[in-house]
C-alpha cells in the first residue's frame, strides 16, 4: 500500500504478538526504504548497503559479523564486470548468513521494501531445514508473487477508524455536538483517510490546544481546514505547512518553519536522513541563525518571544508536541536535567524541510516575494530555482553555524557537536580546507576513538571523509582527491597508538579491525600498494596478540594482502616456462563479437589480466599516457575489445603497448591513450620511423594454444615476471628495499665522469665507469635477495637508441654490483659499464613506479640519495 497507511505500525504490532514471538527464537528488523532516501538515485540495494544489513542483522543476532566477502576493483573495470564483482560478493555474503541461521527459527521483517528483488536477498532460509519467515512492507505491487507468499493489502481507513485515530492523537475522548463531527470528517476527507496524514492532524490540534488555550475546538478544527497558500503542495505537505499556522504572528510562525528547516537540512548525514540530535547540538545550531546579523530584521527574536518561547529546549519540545520531531530521554546529566534528543519524525517531515529551505529567499535581511503572487516562498513563482535555492540557503546555513560555533564565547561543553558535527557543517559550508585540517589532527582522532570505541569511531571517520569527498568533488571538481591523504593519516595514527600504549588484546583487535576498514576503502580508489601498507600493519598488530597462522583475524590480513598482489606482464621468449596463456575458447569462439572478454588465464587458474597502480608517461618525438599493466586475482579482471590485430581496454579506448615501442625480453606492457606527436617533427621520413616502431609495439595475435605474441616478434609472447619488479614505494611502507651494504655504498663515490665524448647531437650522455668491482647490492630487507637484471638492455628507437633494461628482486647470486659517483649516479659496475640507475621523466615519479638502468641522462631522474636506514630514494 501506498506511505502513511501504518504497515510499518501493522508488522511492529504482529511481531509483538506473544503467539507470534512464541514461534520463533529471533526476530530481526530491517528498514530498507532508509536506504534510498535523501536524494537517492537507486531503489535497490547496493553492495554497500546489503553489507550493512547483514550486519546490523548479525548485530541483533549477537554473532560476529566480519565477512570475507570484499569486493577487489582494478583500475579500468567496465560497468559489466563490476556489477558481476559486486553481485558475486552479494551471493557470497547470502550463502555465509545461511550458515549462520541455519537451526534457527527466524522471522526477518523487511520494512519499507522498494524493489520485491532485494526480497531474494534475505531468504536465507533456501539452503536451511530450520524454520524460516520473512514479512514484508512495501509500497509497491508484486506483480509475480511467490505461490508460498500471502499478500495483504492495506487500505484507507474508515470513517469510524479515522475518527477513532483522531480523536486519541487530538487528545479528545469525545466530540461535542454535531458542528465538531462535521469539521472532523472535513479534515479526515482532506487528509484522503490516510493514517499518516490523520495522525498530523490530531497533533496539530493537541499543540494548537496548548498554544491558544483560549480557542475552543472548533475554531481549532477550522484553523486546519482552511487551505494553504500553495496550490501545488501534496495535501500532506500542504498539512504540514499548516502545522505552523496557529501561531498568528507572522514572523514567529515564519522562524518556527524556518528553525525546523534548519533541523532537517543541515543535520541530515549520508548515511542516515534522520540521525538523533542532543538537545545541545541543537542550541548552538538554531541559536546561531537566530542570532545571525543576516537574520536580525526579520524579527526572529522578538516574534518568538510573544509566544513565551524563550529557550531552545521550549521550542523542540513544542515542535515534539506538534509531531514535527521525535524525542527521546537519557541518563540524567545533573539531578534537574535530564539529557534529551531529537530526530525529525517521518520522512515526509524532512521532505518538508527540503521543501522550504528550497523557497525561502532574503535580501538584505528582508525576504523576497515573488512579482505574480506577492508572496514569500512561493513554490510556483520559484519552482525554476528551487535546487539553487536549496544548495545557496544550505551553504548559507551551515556556514552561519560555523561562525557562530568558533566565535562565540557563549558556547561550553560542545564536544559532542565538535566531534559530531562540526566537520560536516564546514564541509556543507564549502569550507573544505578548515574541514581537511579539522579531519587530520590527533586530537579529533583521539577524541573520536574515545567517544565512540575503535571500530565505531572509524567507521563514523569513513563516513565523514565519503562525505567530504562526495561534497568536495561536487563543489571543486579537482583532478586528485584529499581523500586518501586522510585515510592514510587515519591508519598512521591507529598504527602508532597500537606500539606506543600499553592496550589489552581486545583492544589491539579492535584497532587491528579499524585498520583493515581504511585498507578495503582504499581500494575502492585502487591504491593497491598503499592498501598493502595498510594490511600489513593490521597484519603486525594482530602478530602482536598471537603469531598462529590459522587466527581468523590473521588469515583474513593475509588474504587482503594477497588479493592486492600484483606482477608486471612483461614479453618473455616463447619457451620460457612463466609464458601466459588465455582460457582462448572463451576469446576465438566469440568470432562475431570480440568485446567485454575477459583475458582469464589457463597457465594461472584464478588469475587474469589486471590493471597495475602505477601510471605512465611519455614526452618526446611522441607523448602518451596510460598504466602498467599485470598479472592479479581475476576478481580485478579488465574488459577488452580484439579486433584482430589490436587489444583495447572495453572502457576508454587505450590500447595494449610494449612499453616505449621496444620489442625486447623483459620489456613491460602498458594500457596508453592514443598518440600525440609533437610540433618539432618536421621530416616525414622522422614519422615513419617513428610511427613503425610504435604501431608494431601494439599488434599482438592470439596462437592457438592461448598464447598472445607482438605480431612483428613472434619469438616472444606475453609472460609474467618470475621476481617482482624494483618499484618505487613511500619511504615508510614495509615493502621498502633495505641495502645490506648501504654504508659501503655511500662511501664509494668515484671521480666525476668525463663527458667530452658526449654527443651534443641528442640528449644522450654516455656515464662511463672505471672496470672497478663495485658494492654488492645484496638487501637485508629480503634474505638471500638482490637487485638483479631482468633482462639484457636494450636499444629504444623511440628515444635515439638509448639502452635500457629491467630491474627486479631477485637471488643474491646473481645480483648487481654498483657505486656512487660524485653527480649521485648509483652506476653499474659488473654489467655493461655507463648504465646508471634512473626513475624515467620527473612527471612519472610516483607510488609504483619501475626502476631502470640506462645510459640516457637529458630529462630522466637520475640522482639518488642513500638513506639513513639503509633505503634509497
Amino acid at each position: 500500500g501506498m506511505g502513511g497507511l501504518g504497515k510499518t505500525t501493522l508488522a511492529a504490532m504482529a511481531a509483538c504478538l506473544t503467539e507470534l514471538r512464541s514461534e520463533f527464537d529471533h526476530i530481526l528488523w530491517v528498514n530498507l526504504g532508509s536506504y534510498f532516501k535523501g536524494g537517492s538515485d537507486r531503489n535497490n540495494l547496493s553492495y554497500e548497503m546489503y553489507l550493512d544489513c547483514v550486519q546490523n542483522l548479525c548485530k541483533q543476532l549477537n554473532v560476529s559479523s566480519v565477512f570475507n566477502c570484499e569486493v577487489f576493483l582494478q583500475p579500468g573495470d567496465s560497468k559489466m564486470n563490476i556489477s558481476s564483482k559486486y553481485i558475486q560478493a552479494m551471493e557470497n555474503l547470502k550463502h555465509e548468513m545461511s550458515k549462520i541461521v541455519q537451526g534457527m527459527k527466524i522471522l526477518i521483517v523487511l520494512d519499507d521494501v522498494w524493489s520485491h528483488e532485494d526480497v531474494e536477498l534475505f531468504n536465507f532460509g533456501e539452503h536451511v531445514s530450520s524454520l524460516f519467515s520473512i514479512l514484508v512492507t512495501t509500497r509497491i505491487l508484486d506483480q509475480e508473487p511467490s505461490s508460498s507468499c500471502l499478500s495483504i493489502d492495506v487500505g484507507l481507513m474508515s470513517q469510524d477508524e479515522g475518527r477513532y485515530l483522531f480523536s486519541i492523537e487530538a487528545g479528545l475522548e469525545r466530540f461535542a455536538n454535531a458542528q465538531d463531527n462535521e469539521a472532523v470528517d472535513c479534515i479526515l476527507k482532506k487528509c484522503g483517510y490516510l493514517p499518516l496524514a490523520i495522525r498530523t492532524a490530531g497533533r496539530l490540534v493537541k499543540a494548537s490546544r496548548k498554544i491558544g488555550p483560549e480557542l475552543n475546538t472548533l475554531d481549532i478544527l477550522e484553523i486546519v481546514i482552511k487551505m494553504s497558500d500553495s496550490p501545488r503542495m501534496s495535501p500532506v505537505t500542504e498539512l504540514l505547512d499548516r502545522s505552523f499556522s496557529f501561531v498568528t504572528n507572522e514572523f514567529a510562525s515564519f522562524a518556527l518553519k524556518l528553525l525546523f528547516s534548519a533541523f532537517a537540512v543541515v543535520f541530515r548525514r549520508d548515511d542516515i536522513l534522520r540521525p538523533w540530535v542532543n538537545l545541545g547540538d541543537i542550541h548552538i545550531v538554531w541559536k546561531a541563525l537566530i542570532c545571525s546579523h543576516d537574520m536580525i530584521q526579520l524579527q526572529l527574536r522578538s516574534s518568538l518571544r510573544e509566544y513565551k518561547l524563550t529557550k531552545i529546549e521550549q521550542i523542540a519540545d513544542l515542535m515534539f508536541v506538534m509531531g514535527l520531531l521525535d524525542r527521546k530521554c537519557g541518563k540524567r546529566s545533573s539531578e534537574f536535567h535530564q539529557q534529551k534528543s531529537y530526530r525529525v519524525h517521518h520522512d515526509l517531515m524532512w521532505d518538508y524541510g527540503k521543501m522550504f529551505c528550497s523557497l525561502f529567499r532574503t535580501f538584505d535581511g528582508e525576504l523576497v516575494k515573488c512579482e505574480q503572487h506577492g508572496i514569500a516562498c512561493c513554490n510556483v513563482c520559484f519552482e525554476g530555482s528551487l535546487d539553487f535555492i536549496f544548495n545557496e540557503n544550505n551553504k548559507k546555513w551551515n556556514g552561519i553555524i560555523v561562525e557562530y560555533f568558533q566565535s562565540s564565547a557563549e558556547i561550553k561543553n560542545a564536544k559532542s557537536y565538535e566531534l559530531k558535527w562540526l566537520p560536516l557543517h564546514m564541509m556543507k559550508a564549502g569550507l573544505f580546507h578548515e574541514a581537511f585540517d579539522l579531519l587530520t589532527t590527533e586530537e579529533f582522532l583521539e577524541n573520536q576513538i574515545e567517544a565512540n570505541g575503535i571500530e565505531d569511531g572509524i567507521c563514523f571517520m569513513i563516513s565523514l571523509v565519503r562525505s567530504y569527498e562526495k561534497m568536495y568533488i561536487a563543489d571543486s571538481f579537482p583532478s586528485k582527491t584529499p581523500m586518501i591523504t586522510i585515510l592514510l593519516h587515519i591508519n598512521d595514527f591507529l598504527f602508532r597508538f597500537s606500539s606506543l600504549v600499553q592496550l589489552d588484546d581486545t583492544f589491539k583487535r579492535e584497532i587491528g579491525h579499524g585498520i583493515i576498514l581504511l585498507g578495503l576503502e582504499l581500494q575502492k580508489f585502487s591504491k593497491l600498494l598503499k592498501s598493502i601498507d595498510i594490511f600489513e600493519n593490521a597484519l603486525n598488530v594482530f602478530s602482536t596478540i598471537t603469531c598462529e597462522e590459522s587466527d581468523p583475524d590473521i588469515a583474513y590480513a593475509l588474504k587482503l594482502i594477497d588479493s592486492c598482489a600484483t606482477h608486471n606482464l612483461v614479453l618473455v621468449r616463447q619457451d620460457s616456462p612463466n609464458k601466459l596463456k588465455l582460457k582462448v575458447q572463451d576469446v576465438l569462439n566469440n568470432v562475431q563479437n570480440k568485446t567485454n572478454l575477459c583475458f582469464e588465464l589457463s597457465s594461472h587458474p584464478g588469475y587474469t589480466i589486471v590493471e597495475m597502480e602505477c601510471k605512465c608517461k611519455f614526452t618526446g618525438i611522441v607523448s602518451y599516457e596510460g598504466v602498467y599493466l599485470g598479472v592479479g586475482s581475476k576478481d580485478n579482471s579488465l574488459m577488452l575489445n580484439y579486433d584482430g590485430q589490436m587489444i583495447r581496454d572495453a572502457t576508454c579506448r587505450r590500447t595494449f603497448f610494449a612499453a616505449l615501442g621496444c620489442l625486447a625480453e623483459g620489456f613491460p606492457l602498458q594500457l596508453i591513450s592514443d598518440f600525440q606527436f609533437g610540433c618539432f617533427i618536421k621530416e616525414h621520413e622522422q614519422v615513419e620511423k617513428v610511427m613503425k616502431c610504435l604501431n608494431a609495439a601494439r599488434l599482438y595475435a592470439i596462437a592457438d594454444d592461448g598464447s598472445v605474441y607482438p605480431k612483428m616478434a613472434p619469438h616472444l609472447c606475453l609472460g609474467v615476471l618470475y621476481f617482482q619488479s624494483l618499484i618505487l614505494v613511500a619511504n615508510h611502507s614495509s615493502n621498502r628495499a633495505v641495502f645490506k651494504y648501504y654504508s659501503k655504498l655511500q662511501c664509494s663515490k668515484i671521480s666525476n665522469i668525463d663527458n667530452e665524448g658526449k654527443n651534443e647531437n641528442n640528449d644522450r650522455s654516455i656515464l662511463s665507469s672505471p672496470n672497478a668491482d663495485g658494492i654488492l647490492l645484496e638487501l637485508s630487507s629480503h634474505p638471500g635477495m638482490g637487485i638483479v637484471l631482468l633482462n639484457q638492455a636494450s636499444s629504444v628507437p623511440l628515444i635515439n637508441g638509448a639502452l635500457i633494461g629491467g630491474l627486479a628482486i631477485g637471488p643474491v647470486q646473481h645480483a648487481l654490483s654498483a657505486k656512487m659517483n660524485e653527480k649521485n649516479h648509483l652506476m653499474i659496475t659488473n654489467y655493461n659499464n655507463g648504465l646508471a640507475f634512473t626513475s624515467g621523466l620527473k612527471e612519472n615519479l610516483d607510488i609504483g613506479k619501475n626502476i631502470y638502468i640506462s645510459d640516457l641522462l637529458g630529462p630522466w631522474i637520475n640522482e639518488f640519495v642513500i638513506n639513513d636506514d639503509g633505503t634509497i630514494s
